[in-house]
Protein backbone atom coordinates (compact mmCIF):
# COMPACT_ATOMS: atom_id res chain seq x y z
CA UNK A 1 0.00 0.00 0.00
CA UNK A 2 1.15 3.67 -0.94
CA UNK A 3 0.18 7.35 -0.61
CA UNK A 4 0.06 9.41 -3.06
CA UNK A 5 0.39 13.27 -2.81
CA UNK A 6 -1.01 15.18 -5.63
CA UNK A 7 -0.22 18.94 -5.70
CA UNK A 8 -2.24 21.95 -6.69
CA UNK A 9 -0.97 21.93 -10.57
CA UNK A 10 -1.31 18.64 -10.98
CA UNK A 11 -5.44 19.44 -10.50
CA UNK A 12 -5.43 22.75 -11.90
CA UNK A 13 -6.72 22.11 -15.43
CA UNK A 14 -9.12 19.48 -16.61
CA UNK A 15 -5.76 18.02 -18.84
CA UNK A 16 -3.76 18.03 -15.74
CA UNK A 17 -6.55 16.30 -13.71
CA UNK A 18 -6.64 13.32 -16.38
CA UNK A 19 -3.05 12.58 -16.16
CA UNK A 20 -3.58 12.36 -12.43
CA UNK A 21 -6.46 10.07 -13.24
CA UNK A 22 -4.28 7.91 -15.36
CA UNK A 23 -1.83 7.71 -12.74
CA UNK A 24 -4.40 6.47 -9.85
CA UNK A 25 -5.92 4.05 -11.99
CA UNK A 26 -3.20 2.17 -13.38
CA UNK A 27 -1.95 1.58 -9.60
CA UNK A 28 -2.60 -2.00 -9.04
CA UNK A 29 -1.38 -1.53 -5.01
CA UNK A 30 -3.98 -0.17 -2.14
CA UNK A 31 -3.72 3.34 -2.55
CA UNK A 32 -4.24 6.65 0.06
CA UNK A 33 -4.58 10.07 -1.82
CA UNK A 34 -3.60 13.34 0.17
CA UNK A 35 -4.47 16.38 -2.01
CA UNK A 36 -3.91 19.95 -2.00
CA UNK A 37 -5.83 22.61 -3.25
CA UNK A 38 -6.23 23.64 -6.86
CA UNK A 39 -3.87 25.73 -7.74
CA UNK A 40 -3.96 29.28 -6.91
CA UNK A 41 -6.73 28.71 -4.46
CA UNK A 42 -4.81 28.71 -1.35
CA UNK A 43 -2.85 32.15 -2.43
CA UNK A 44 -6.46 33.58 -3.43
CA UNK A 45 -8.05 32.81 0.22
CA UNK A 46 -4.96 34.22 1.92
CA UNK A 47 -5.17 37.38 -0.34
CA UNK A 48 -8.81 38.13 0.28
CA UNK A 49 -8.19 37.67 3.86
CA UNK A 50 -6.07 41.14 3.15
CA UNK A 51 -8.69 43.30 4.16
CA UNK A 52 -12.21 43.49 5.03
CA UNK A 53 -14.48 43.20 2.43
CA UNK A 54 -18.48 44.07 1.88
CA UNK A 55 -21.02 41.41 1.57
CA UNK A 56 -20.94 41.73 -2.30
CA UNK A 57 -17.55 41.18 -2.44
CA UNK A 58 -17.32 38.21 -0.06
CA UNK A 59 -20.58 36.85 -2.49
CA UNK A 60 -18.36 37.96 -5.82
CA UNK A 61 -15.61 36.13 -4.03
CA UNK A 62 -17.30 32.91 -3.06
CA UNK A 63 -18.79 32.60 -6.99
CA UNK A 64 -16.26 32.88 -8.27
CA UNK A 65 -14.75 29.95 -6.24
CA UNK A 66 -17.48 27.60 -7.08
CA UNK A 67 -16.76 28.37 -10.93
CA UNK A 68 -13.22 27.39 -10.74
CA UNK A 69 -14.51 23.92 -9.51
CA UNK A 70 -17.57 23.02 -11.27
CA UNK A 71 -15.41 23.81 -14.64
CA UNK A 72 -13.21 20.59 -13.41
CA UNK A 73 -15.90 18.20 -12.15
CA UNK A 74 -17.33 15.24 -14.78
CA UNK A 75 -19.52 15.51 -17.21
CA UNK A 76 -21.49 12.70 -15.98
CA UNK A 77 -24.70 14.46 -14.65
CA UNK A 78 -25.30 12.52 -11.63
CA UNK A 79 -21.97 12.66 -10.20
CA UNK A 80 -21.77 16.34 -10.96
CA UNK A 81 -24.89 17.24 -9.20
CA UNK A 82 -24.13 15.57 -6.59
CA UNK A 83 -20.18 17.32 -6.31
CA UNK A 84 -22.06 20.32 -6.63
CA UNK A 85 -24.10 19.97 -4.07
CA UNK A 86 -21.20 19.29 -2.15
CA UNK A 87 -19.13 21.83 -3.02
CA UNK A 88 -22.10 24.47 -2.03
CA UNK A 89 -22.40 22.95 1.25
CA UNK A 90 -18.46 24.04 1.72
CA UNK A 91 -18.42 27.43 0.28
CA UNK A 92 -21.79 28.59 2.53
CA UNK A 93 -19.22 27.52 5.74
CA UNK A 94 -16.67 29.86 3.92
CA UNK A 95 -18.93 32.59 3.24
CA UNK A 96 -19.97 32.43 7.08
CA UNK A 97 -16.52 32.80 7.98
CA UNK A 98 -15.44 35.34 5.44
CA UNK A 99 -19.00 37.49 6.58
CA UNK A 100 -17.53 36.83 10.39
CA UNK A 101 -13.98 38.63 9.91
CA UNK A 102 -15.66 41.20 7.98
CA UNK A 103 -18.75 42.36 10.53
CA UNK A 104 -15.88 41.67 13.37
CA UNK A 105 -12.85 42.98 11.44
CA UNK A 106 -10.69 40.89 13.31
CA UNK A 107 -9.40 37.45 12.46
CA UNK A 108 -8.06 34.83 14.96
CA UNK A 109 -5.22 32.28 14.15
CA UNK A 110 -7.96 29.87 14.24
CA UNK A 111 -10.66 31.46 12.14
CA UNK A 112 -7.25 32.50 9.55
CA UNK A 113 -6.74 28.18 9.74
CA UNK A 114 -10.14 27.46 9.38
CA UNK A 115 -10.42 29.66 5.93
CA UNK A 116 -7.36 29.28 4.52
CA UNK A 117 -7.45 25.02 4.57
CA UNK A 118 -10.89 25.12 2.34
CA UNK A 119 -9.41 25.21 -0.54
CA UNK A 120 -8.20 21.49 -0.20
CA UNK A 121 -11.85 20.81 0.99
CA UNK A 122 -13.30 21.36 -2.17
CA UNK A 123 -10.49 19.85 -4.70
CA UNK A 124 -11.36 16.52 -2.97
CA UNK A 125 -15.12 16.93 -3.48
CA UNK A 126 -13.77 17.50 -7.33
CA UNK A 127 -11.10 14.30 -7.69
CA UNK A 128 -13.37 11.80 -5.69
CA UNK A 129 -16.36 13.00 -8.60
CA UNK A 130 -13.64 12.70 -11.41
CA UNK A 131 -12.43 9.38 -10.09
CA UNK A 132 -16.16 7.81 -9.72
CA UNK A 133 -16.41 9.07 -13.21
CA UNK A 134 -13.71 6.29 -14.32
CA UNK A 135 -15.43 3.74 -12.08
CA UNK A 136 -13.47 3.99 -9.20
CA UNK A 137 -14.79 3.08 -5.85
CA UNK A 138 -13.11 6.82 -4.50
CA UNK A 139 -14.69 9.17 -1.88
CA UNK A 140 -13.12 12.22 -0.20
CA UNK A 141 -12.47 12.49 3.42
CA UNK A 142 -11.48 15.75 5.29
CA UNK A 143 -8.13 15.30 7.87
CA UNK A 144 -10.29 16.34 10.75
CA UNK A 145 -12.54 13.44 10.15
CA UNK A 146 -9.84 10.88 9.79
CA UNK A 147 -7.92 11.68 12.55
CA UNK A 148 -4.73 13.79 11.54
CA UNK A 149 -4.09 15.20 14.81
CA UNK A 150 -1.63 17.91 15.67
CA UNK A 151 -0.03 19.98 18.73
CA UNK A 152 -2.78 23.06 18.12
CA UNK A 153 0.06 25.02 17.03
CA UNK A 154 -2.07 28.04 14.27
CA UNK A 155 -0.27 28.08 10.96
CA UNK A 156 2.54 25.68 11.66
CA UNK A 157 1.29 22.52 13.39
CA UNK A 158 3.35 19.46 13.96
CA UNK A 159 1.62 16.39 13.78
CA UNK A 160 1.45 14.36 16.93
CA UNK A 161 2.69 10.93 15.37
CA UNK A 162 1.34 8.29 17.62
CA UNK A 163 -2.00 10.23 17.62
CA UNK A 164 -2.36 9.96 14.80
CA UNK A 165 -1.20 6.32 14.41
CA UNK A 166 -3.91 5.14 16.57
CA UNK A 167 -6.79 7.81 15.21
CA UNK A 168 -6.03 7.58 11.33
CA UNK A 169 -4.47 4.08 10.93
CA UNK A 170 -7.78 1.91 11.68
CA UNK A 171 -9.73 4.41 9.55
CA UNK A 172 -8.10 4.32 6.13
CA UNK A 173 -7.36 0.41 6.92
CA UNK A 174 -11.13 -0.04 7.30
CA UNK A 175 -11.75 2.20 3.90
CA UNK A 176 -8.93 0.50 2.12
CA UNK A 177 -10.40 -3.35 3.39
CA UNK A 178 -14.09 -2.13 1.86
CA UNK A 179 -12.20 -1.30 -1.31
CA UNK A 180 -12.77 2.59 -0.98
CA UNK A 181 -9.94 4.92 -2.49
CA UNK A 182 -9.38 7.69 0.21
CA UNK A 183 -9.13 11.21 -1.30
CA UNK A 184 -8.12 12.79 1.96
CA UNK A 185 -7.76 16.64 2.38
CA UNK A 186 -3.59 18.15 2.94
CA UNK A 187 -2.21 20.64 4.13
CA UNK A 188 -4.26 20.53 7.64
CA UNK A 189 -5.34 18.79 10.41
CA UNK A 190 -7.07 19.01 13.96
CA UNK A 191 -5.77 19.24 17.61
CA UNK A 192 -6.92 17.79 20.57
CA UNK A 193 -9.72 20.02 21.53
CA UNK A 194 -10.97 20.41 17.61
CA UNK A 195 -9.25 22.96 16.59
CA UNK A 196 -8.63 22.91 13.11
CA UNK A 197 -4.50 23.61 12.01
CA UNK A 198 -2.50 24.59 9.65
CA UNK A 199 0.78 22.99 8.33
CA UNK A 200 2.03 25.89 6.37
CA UNK A 201 2.49 25.93 2.88
CA UNK A 202 3.54 23.10 0.77
CA UNK A 203 2.00 21.36 3.69
CA UNK A 204 0.40 18.58 1.85
CA UNK A 205 3.81 16.67 1.51
CA UNK A 206 3.99 16.51 5.04
CA UNK A 207 0.60 15.19 5.09
CA UNK A 208 1.24 12.03 2.89
CA UNK A 209 4.31 11.18 5.07
CA UNK A 210 2.20 11.54 7.99
CA UNK A 211 -0.44 9.01 6.51
CA UNK A 212 2.20 7.00 5.13
CA UNK A 213 3.13 6.52 8.57
CA UNK A 214 0.27 6.41 10.27
CA UNK A 215 -0.98 3.52 7.92
CA UNK A 216 2.50 1.45 7.60
CA UNK A 217 2.46 2.23 4.22
CA UNK A 218 5.28 1.06 1.76
CA UNK A 219 6.07 4.50 -0.03
CA UNK A 220 5.51 7.94 -0.28
CA UNK A 221 4.85 9.25 -3.69
CA UNK A 222 5.33 13.05 -4.29
CA UNK A 223 4.23 14.16 -7.53
CA UNK A 224 4.20 17.41 -9.18
CA UNK A 225 4.51 19.02 -12.43
CA UNK A 226 8.12 19.14 -12.24
CA UNK A 227 10.77 16.33 -11.99
CA UNK A 228 12.21 15.95 -8.72
CA UNK A 229 15.36 17.37 -6.58
CA UNK A 230 18.24 18.82 -9.30
CA UNK A 231 21.90 19.60 -8.97
CA UNK A 232 20.24 23.05 -9.44
CA UNK A 233 17.60 25.31 -9.80
CA UNK A 234 17.20 24.42 -13.64
CA UNK A 235 15.96 28.23 -14.21
CA UNK A 236 19.37 29.39 -12.75
CA UNK A 237 21.69 26.89 -13.95
CA UNK A 238 20.08 25.41 -17.35
CA UNK A 239 22.26 22.29 -17.53
CA UNK A 240 21.18 20.97 -14.13
CA UNK A 241 20.14 17.30 -13.69
CA UNK A 242 17.61 15.25 -11.58
CA UNK A 243 18.66 13.47 -8.70
CA UNK A 244 18.60 9.95 -8.66
CA UNK A 245 18.90 9.57 -4.70
CA UNK A 246 19.10 11.47 -1.95
CA UNK A 247 19.12 10.49 2.28
CA UNK A 248 16.46 11.96 4.64
CA UNK A 249 18.64 14.25 5.86
CA UNK A 250 19.80 15.58 2.66
CA UNK A 251 16.47 15.97 1.26
CA UNK A 252 15.38 18.09 4.51
CA UNK A 253 18.73 20.60 4.12
CA UNK A 254 17.60 21.21 0.54
CA UNK A 255 14.38 21.46 1.16
CA UNK A 256 14.97 23.86 4.50
CA UNK A 257 17.49 25.73 2.59
CA UNK A 258 15.34 26.76 -0.59
CA UNK A 259 14.70 23.44 -3.21
CA UNK A 260 10.96 23.30 -3.59
CA UNK A 261 10.47 19.88 -4.37
CA UNK A 262 9.53 18.91 -1.03
CA UNK A 263 8.45 20.19 2.26
CA UNK A 264 11.18 20.72 4.47
CA UNK A 265 9.23 18.81 7.37
CA UNK A 266 8.19 15.99 4.84
CA UNK A 267 10.72 13.73 5.57
CA UNK A 268 10.74 13.37 9.37
CA UNK A 269 7.13 11.30 9.83
CA UNK A 270 8.90 8.64 8.00
CA UNK A 271 12.66 8.41 8.75
CA UNK A 272 12.16 6.41 11.96
CA UNK A 273 10.06 3.63 10.08
CA UNK A 274 12.32 3.84 6.83
CA UNK A 275 9.37 4.70 4.39
CA UNK A 276 10.96 6.05 1.12
CA UNK A 277 9.69 9.01 -0.92
CA UNK A 278 9.48 8.84 -4.36
CA UNK A 279 9.30 12.41 -6.25
CA UNK A 280 7.74 12.04 -9.50
CA UNK A 281 6.79 13.92 -12.36
CA UNK A 282 3.02 13.74 -13.15
CA UNK A 283 3.57 14.24 -17.26
CA UNK A 284 6.81 11.54 -17.09
CA UNK A 285 5.02 9.24 -14.90
CA UNK A 286 7.21 6.87 -16.71
CA UNK A 287 10.17 8.63 -15.14
CA UNK A 288 12.05 6.96 -11.85
CA UNK A 289 11.86 10.50 -10.17
CA UNK A 290 14.18 11.58 -6.64
CA UNK A 291 14.24 8.43 -4.13
CA UNK A 292 14.21 9.78 -0.67
CA UNK A 293 15.53 6.53 1.95
CA UNK A 294 18.35 5.47 3.84
CA UNK A 295 20.77 3.98 1.39
CA UNK A 296 22.26 6.26 -1.10
CA UNK A 297 25.27 4.15 -2.02
CA UNK A 298 24.72 4.40 -5.33
CA UNK A 299 26.32 7.97 -5.84
CA UNK A 300 28.97 8.82 -7.99
CA UNK A 301 29.25 12.79 -6.65
CA UNK A 302 29.40 13.40 -2.87
CA UNK A 303 27.98 16.58 -3.97
CA UNK A 304 24.36 15.95 -4.50
CA UNK A 305 22.75 19.47 -5.17
CA UNK A 306 23.49 23.13 -4.56
CA UNK A 307 19.74 25.27 -3.42
CA UNK A 308 19.79 28.95 -1.82
CA UNK A 309 17.42 31.37 -0.48
CA UNK A 310 17.33 34.60 -1.98
CA UNK A 311 15.12 36.58 0.49
CA UNK A 312 17.95 36.38 3.96
CA UNK A 313 19.29 39.31 5.97
CA UNK A 314 21.79 39.45 8.67
CA UNK A 315 21.58 40.48 11.80
CA UNK A 316 25.32 41.13 13.72
CA UNK A 317 24.90 41.60 17.25
CA UNK A 318 28.86 42.84 18.64
CA UNK A 319 29.85 43.18 21.83
CA UNK A 320 32.91 41.98 24.30
CA UNK A 321 32.83 38.72 24.86
CA UNK A 322 29.40 37.83 23.42
CA UNK A 323 29.84 34.45 22.13
CA UNK A 324 31.14 33.29 26.27
CA UNK A 325 27.95 35.25 27.95
CA UNK A 326 25.54 32.55 29.77
CA UNK A 327 22.50 33.29 28.25
CA UNK A 328 22.87 35.38 25.92
CA UNK A 329 22.07 33.40 22.15
CA UNK A 330 19.36 31.76 24.25
CA UNK A 331 17.98 34.92 24.68
CA UNK A 332 18.05 35.94 21.57
CA UNK A 333 16.42 33.00 20.17
CA UNK A 334 13.31 33.51 22.50
CA UNK A 335 12.64 36.88 22.13
CA UNK A 336 12.71 36.18 17.91
CA UNK A 337 10.90 33.28 18.72
CA UNK A 338 8.48 34.77 20.90
CA UNK A 339 7.94 37.73 18.02
CA UNK A 340 7.24 34.43 15.41
CA UNK A 341 10.29 35.57 13.61
CA UNK A 342 12.69 32.36 12.25
CA UNK A 343 16.44 31.99 12.31
CA UNK A 344 17.53 30.11 9.77
CA UNK A 345 21.28 30.33 10.93
CA UNK A 346 22.90 31.76 13.72
CA UNK A 347 26.90 31.66 13.98
CA UNK A 348 28.96 33.18 17.62
CA UNK A 349 32.47 34.04 17.86
CA UNK A 350 34.18 36.01 20.89
CA UNK A 351 32.91 39.46 19.84
CA UNK A 352 29.74 38.55 17.75
CA UNK A 353 26.42 36.53 17.19
CA UNK A 354 25.28 36.81 13.50
CA UNK A 355 21.84 35.45 12.62
CA UNK A 356 20.29 35.15 9.58
CA UNK A 357 16.58 35.81 8.89
CA UNK A 358 13.72 36.87 6.40
CA UNK A 359 14.50 39.82 5.00
CA UNK A 360 11.00 41.47 5.29
CA UNK A 361 11.79 40.19 8.92
CA UNK A 362 15.10 41.97 9.47
CA UNK A 363 14.61 45.58 10.49
CA UNK A 364 11.39 44.01 13.37
CA UNK A 365 14.37 41.37 14.19
CA UNK A 366 16.09 44.63 15.35
CA UNK A 367 13.69 46.54 17.29
CA UNK A 368 12.75 43.41 18.98
CA UNK A 369 17.33 42.77 19.78
CA UNK A 370 17.47 46.26 21.16
CA UNK A 371 15.03 46.26 23.21
CA UNK A 372 15.78 42.39 25.01
CA UNK A 373 19.59 42.81 25.36
CA UNK A 374 20.25 46.30 26.76
CA UNK A 375 23.20 46.78 27.97
CA UNK A 376 24.82 43.61 26.40
CA UNK A 377 25.90 44.92 23.17
CA UNK A 378 27.84 47.70 21.62
CA UNK A 379 26.35 47.61 18.27
CA UNK A 380 23.73 45.82 15.81
CA UNK A 381 24.32 45.82 11.95
CA UNK A 382 22.08 44.62 9.19
CA UNK A 383 23.36 43.30 6.18
CA UNK A 384 20.89 43.22 3.55
CA UNK A 385 20.76 41.76 -0.18
CA UNK A 386 22.07 38.74 1.16
CA UNK A 387 21.74 35.28 0.11
CA UNK A 388 22.04 31.95 1.49
CA UNK A 389 23.86 29.24 -0.47
CA UNK A 390 23.46 25.75 0.26
CA UNK A 391 25.83 22.96 -1.03
CA UNK A 392 24.41 19.17 0.01
CA UNK A 393 26.11 15.79 0.44
CA UNK A 394 26.51 13.13 2.54
CA UNK A 395 30.09 12.69 3.27
CA UNK A 396 30.82 15.93 2.67
CA UNK A 397 32.52 16.68 6.12
CA UNK A 398 34.34 13.98 6.84
CA UNK A 399 35.68 14.09 2.88
CA UNK A 400 39.24 15.67 2.20
CA UNK A 401 39.05 18.48 -0.16
CA UNK A 402 35.50 19.08 -0.82
CA UNK A 403 34.91 22.48 0.78
CA UNK A 404 38.59 23.11 -0.59
CA UNK A 405 36.62 22.94 -3.68
CA UNK A 406 33.55 24.64 -3.06
CA UNK A 407 34.98 27.60 -1.51
CA UNK A 408 37.75 27.95 -4.42
CA UNK A 409 35.46 27.78 -6.99
CA UNK A 410 33.10 30.54 -5.95
CA UNK A 411 36.70 32.58 -5.19
CA UNK A 412 37.58 32.29 -8.56
CA UNK A 413 34.71 33.60 -9.58
CA UNK A 414 35.64 36.83 -7.86
CA UNK A 415 32.55 36.41 -5.39
CA UNK A 416 32.94 37.26 -1.73
CA UNK A 417 31.84 34.88 1.29
CA UNK A 418 30.69 36.70 4.50
CA UNK A 419 29.66 34.05 6.86
CA UNK A 420 29.83 30.25 6.80
CA UNK A 421 28.31 27.34 8.70
CA UNK A 422 29.73 23.86 8.55
CA UNK A 423 29.84 21.69 11.20
CA UNK A 424 26.18 21.92 12.07
CA UNK A 425 24.85 19.42 9.35
CA UNK A 426 27.24 16.28 8.66
CA UNK A 427 25.47 16.49 4.85
CA UNK A 428 25.46 20.59 4.29
CA UNK A 429 27.83 23.50 3.71
CA UNK A 430 25.91 27.13 3.91
CA UNK A 431 27.67 30.00 3.58
CA UNK A 432 26.29 34.14 2.38
CA UNK A 433 27.37 35.96 -0.28
CA UNK A 434 25.84 39.12 -1.92
CA UNK A 435 22.70 38.38 -3.81
CA UNK A 436 23.62 40.34 -6.72
CA UNK A 437 26.67 37.10 -6.61
CA UNK A 438 23.91 34.28 -6.49
CA UNK A 439 24.03 33.08 -10.23
CA UNK A 440 27.56 33.12 -10.57
CA UNK A 441 27.87 31.45 -7.22
CA UNK A 442 25.80 28.69 -7.91
CA UNK A 443 26.57 28.77 -11.56
CA UNK A 444 30.73 27.49 -10.89
CA UNK A 445 30.14 25.55 -7.85
CA UNK A 446 27.92 23.45 -10.68
CA UNK A 447 30.03 23.88 -13.05
CA UNK A 448 33.15 22.45 -10.48
CA UNK A 449 31.39 19.15 -9.28
CA UNK A 450 28.35 18.24 -11.98
CA UNK A 451 29.83 19.58 -15.46
CA UNK A 452 33.77 17.96 -15.91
Amino acid sequence: MKVMKFGGTCVGTPAMISKVEEVIQREQDQKVIALSAVAGVTNQLIDFLGKFHKDEEIDAFIDELMKVHVKLLPENEELKKEAIEALDMRLKKLSSLLYGVSYTEEITPRTRDLIICMGERLSVIVLAARLKARGLNAAAFNADEIGIITDGVHGNATALLDECEKSAGPKIHALLKAGVIPIITGFFGVSKDGHVTTFGRSGTDYTASVLARSCGASMVEIWKDVDGFMTADPKMVPTAKQVDRLSYEEAAELAYFGAQALHPRAVFPVIQKKIPIVIKNVLKPDDPGTVICNDTSTKKNILKSVSFLKKIATIKVFGTGAGYKEGFLADIAQALAQANINIYSATTSQTCVALLVDENEVHRAKKVLEHILGGYFEKIEVHENTALVCVVGAGLGSTRGVAARVFNAVANEGVNIDLISAGASTVAYHFTVDKKDLQKTVKAIHSEFFEK
